[in-house]
């Protein structure tokens, strides 16, 4: 397609050129043949095209870069006067045969006649050159930096992902391990649905994201998991508007959240308590966003204060690396300092629908 595109272009010259050769010899009143000046300006031209490539090789293998130059505009220079003397080579015998009314005496009387304004010309040609091969070298750039900072954002993706399975397995054994003595059927049973959600999880495979009714049946199998060890201590609702079902989240988004509202709630007193979790759109400035919520009625964090453990901070990370600074986590405490609310807010992208 470039060389179509260039062809294409020196085309035009040249019919450019045949055009003022008319109206040039129509306002002198001359009747040297038409037919002729057209081969003439064609043949002109085509003997100059045909000298693209090697430009273009020379530029490629002397480019234009800081400490090299001088030696690149030495070759440049040597490459122009080489190709003004090699266009009159083939130009002179060819246009004596094509169009004699036309035709160069000599290839030495065309050299010295016309080596100036050629050499201009070549010069051009450079010029063009020189500014088509710096947008390629920054379209080459700009895409190898686009496909390293890809990589490197899936490499951090998936470094996070791996540090937070672990990290949720740890303490779903511990709680498997607390229940072994007091009720091993109740341990049993938990063990069985830690392996459906770990199957679950590993049949994702890499998929960054996922649809969020995926996620949230992922969600409850976490949940089933956790009635098994609290009981009837437990109670997690979730209101999530179907038309949402298919928005994308990120992969086990959902979890932390919860397990944090568990760890902080629940298990912090001897009571019942709630957990819910909210999914909803909102409008900002920017578009719809997708919120997600997890609320406990606990006692707060840390004597009042908010902190993040392991779960919550890979979370934030994660939500970096996947959505730049569109997307936020925060850690709500309610007026009366009980309770405490994780909100996650993301862009509102739908599965199937490109960004």
């Amino acid at each position: 397609m470039r060389w179509i595109l260039g062809f294409g272009a020196w085309t035009a010259f040249a019919l450019l050129s045949a055009i003022h050769g008319f109206l040039l010899f129509d306002r002198l009143g001359s009747t040297l043949p038409r037919g002729e000046l057209i081969t003439h300006r064609m043949l002109d031209w085509y003997t100059c095209a045909i000298f693209t490539p090697f430009f273009f090789w020379m530029v490629r293998r002397w480019p234009l870069v800081r400490g090299r130059i001088a030696q690149s505009a030495l070759v440049y220079g040597i490459g122009i006067a080489l190709a003004t003397v090699a266009k009159y080579v083939i130009y002179v015998p060819l246009g004596q045969w094509l169009t004699p009314a036309f035709a160069e005496r000599s290839l030495k009387e065309a050299i010295l006649r016309n080596g100036i304004p050629e050499c201009m010309a070549f010069a051009a040609l450079l010029g063009v050159v020189l500014a088509v091969e710096y947008a390629r070298v920054v379209r080459e750039r700009d895409a190898r930096e686009a496909r390293l900072a890809g990589e490197l954002a899936t490499a951090q993706l998936d470094a996070l992902t791996a540090q937070l399975q672990p990290h949720f397995l740890f303490n779903t054994l511990h709680g498997v391990t607390a229940l072994m003595r007091r009720d091993p059927d109740a341990a049993e049973t938990m063990l069985v649905r830690l392996g459906d959600l770990l199957r679950k999880t590993l049949d994702r495979g890499d998929t960054p994201e996922i649809p969020l009714r995926a996620e949230l049946a992922l969600l409850q199998l976490y949940v089933d998991i956790q009635q098994v060890r609290f009981g009837e201590r437990l109670r997690v609702t979730v209101e999530a508007d179907p038309v949402l079902r298919d928005a994308l989240v990120p992969r086990f988004l959902l979890q932390p959240l919860v397990e944090n509202a568990l760890q902080h709630g629940i298990g912090s007193r001897a009571g019942r308590g709630r957990v819910l979790v909210l999914v909803q759109e909102r409008t900002d400035g920017a578009g719809s966003v997708l919120e997600l919520s997890v609320t406990d009625d606990g006692p707060g964090l840390d004597n009042g204060r908010l902190s993040e453990g392991v779960g919550l901070g890979n979370t934030r990370r994660r939500l970096a690396v996947l959505y730049g600074d569109t997307a936020d986590l925060e850690l709500l405490r309610d007026g009366d300092r009980t309770g405490v609310t994780a909100r996650v807010t993301l862009p509102l992208r739908r599965a199937g629908i490109p960004r």
